[in-house]
């Protein structure tokens, strides 16, 4: 029987505006990062910080997309970014391993870290550190 109790399902609706431990987690390290990035800082200083923001921004779509369409367990779509990061993380591994020029290694190799970066911090949130 639904429940017919207006308080009741005003709660309800606020519950499921409130972000998760999992995206309360993630919004409070691209909040960090953005705080670390100023404008007399070294260029490559901030680059790194804007790439970890940018992977943030785009686990934390895949996961409100996600949760807003497929009614799936929380750990179940948290796995799944975790695979597409792995499979992003390689992407920048076989590059830098075929790229000619220093530049190339250098860029495949940051992008490389800030992937493992963003991986260690939603690994070790879920406890999932292997």
């Amino acid at each position: 029987m639904p429940n017919l109790d207006p308080w009741m399902n005003q709660q309800s609706e606020e519950e499921s505006l409130k972000p998760s431990k999992f995206e309360n987690h993630l919004l409070s390290i691209r909040a960090e990062r953005q705080k670390m990035i100023h404008p007399k800082s070294h260029p490559t200083y901030n680059e790194r910080h804007e790439k970890i923001i940018e992977i943030i921004d785009w686990a934390l779509e895949k996961y409100k997309v996600a949760t807003d369409t497929q009614n799936m367990n929380e750990q179940v779509i948290i796995d799944s970014i975790i695979e597409e990061l792995d499979k992003k993380r390689e992407v920048s591994i076989n590059k830098k391993k075929e790229a000619l020029l220093k530049d190339e290694v250098w860029k495949y190799s940051e992008e490389e870290d800030t992937i493992d970066y963003v991986l260690f911090i939603i690994r070790e949130l879920t406890g999932k550190l292997y």
